[in-house]
C-alpha cells in the first residue's frame, strides 16, 4: 500500500513538471528492501487514526506524508537536517494537503520543541540508533515527555546478538556532523543486544514495553554480509518482492531467528 502510494506520488510529482531527485527516487525504489518490512509493521502497530496527532522522529518520510494524506492524522515529520525536509513540504503542497495536518519541521530529538503530553502516536524508524553518545536514551526520555497517558510509540532499530558500534567515514552519510565530525572515521550507529534495548531505551523512557518483535532474514549469505547488499537502488521495483521471500517472520525470541538483524519495539505510556 505504502509502496504504490510512493510510486504514485512520484509520477504525479513528474507529470506536473516536479522531476526532482526524491521524485525519481520515489518511483524507483519508494521503499528499500528494510523500510518495506519496517514500514509495515510501524504502521500495524501503531494503528493511527484521523483523531491521532502523530509524531515522527527523523524517520524516512514517505509514512508520515502517507498518514497525513491517506488516514488524515495530523503529522509532525521531523528531522535534524533538512536534508528530507524541503522535499515532503513540495509533496504536502502537490498533494494540497493542509498545513495545519502536515507539519514538517527541523528538530533534534534530544530536545524535541513540543510541550508536555502533546502527542497520541509517536514513531521512529532507524534513527535512535545514529544518536551518539547517550543521546539514544535522551531522546527516549523526550519522546515519553511528549506523549500523552495512552500514547503509543514504535521504535525499530538494528539489533545484534551482541551490541556493538559502528564507525564510517564522515563523507559516507550525510548527517555526519552531526554525529560528532566531519573528517575521518565518525560514529555511524549501534547494533542493540537483548540488554541494550531494556537499559538505553526501555528502561530510560519510563515508558510500559508492551511487545518487542525481532526482524531479520530466513538466510545468511555468510561472510559477515547481509541480504539486502545484494540489492542496490536501482533493484527497488523488486523490493517488496525479495522482501516477501527473505525476510523472516516477526519473532518474539531471535534465539528462533537464523539471522537477527533488528528490533521493533512498542511501548505505552499510562
Amino acid at each position: 500500500m505504502l509502496y504504490l502510494y510512493g510510486v504514485k506520488l512520484g509520477i504525479e510529482s513528474i507529470v506536473r513538471g516536479r522531476l526532482t531527485r526524491e521524485a525519481v527516487k520515489n518511483v524507483i525504489v519508494p521503499e528499500n528492501y528494510w523500510r518495506t518490512l519496517e514500514n509495515r509493521l510501524t504502521f500495524e502497530e501503531l494503528g493511527a487514526t484521523a483523531a491521532d496527532r502523530v509524531l515522527d522522529v527523523g524517520s524516512p518520510k514517505l509514512l508520515s506524508l502517507f498518514l497525513a494524506d491517506r488516514v488524515g492524522a495530523e503529522v509532525y515529520s521531523t528531522d535534524i537536517e533538512r536534508y528530507f525536509l524541503e522535499p515532503y513540504a513540495s509533496f504536502r503542497r502537490m498533494r494540497n494537503i493542509p498545513e495545519s495536518r502536515f507539519h514538517v519541521m527541523e528538530a533534534d530529538g534530544r530536545k524535541l520543541p513540543f510541550p508536555d503530553e502533546h502527542f497520541s502516536r509517536v514513531y521512529s524508524i532507524s534513527v535512535l540508533e545514529h544518536i551518539p553518545g547517550e543521546g539514544d536514551s535522551e531522546c527516549m526520555r523526550e519522546i515519553a515527555r511528549t506523549m500523552r497517558p495512552g500514547a503509543v510509540c514504535v521504535l525499530t532499530v538494528p539489533f545484534a546478538p551482541e551490541g556493538r558500534s559502528e564507525y564510517r567515514d564522515a563523507d559516507a552519510f550525510y548527517w555526519a556532523g552531526s554525529a560528532g565530525g566531519t573528517s575521518g572515521k565518525v560514529f555511524y550507529q549501534r547494533r542493540y543486544s537483548e540488554v541494550d534495548l531494556v537499559t538505553r531505551l526501555i528502561v530510560p523512557s519510563g515508558l510500559r514495553h508492551c511487545k518487542t518483535r525481532y526482524l531479520g532474514d530466513r538466510v545468511s549469505p555468510g561472510g559477515g554480509k547481509e541480504i539486502a547488499e545484494y540489492f542496490p537502488p536501482y533493484t527497488g521495483p523488486v523490493h517488496p518482492l525479495v522482501s516477501k521471500i527473505f525476510h523472516a517472520a516477526p519473532s518474539a525470541s531471535w534465539r528462533e531467528m537464523k539471522k537477527p538483524l533488528g528490533a521493533l519495539l512498542v511501548l505505552r505510556k499510562d
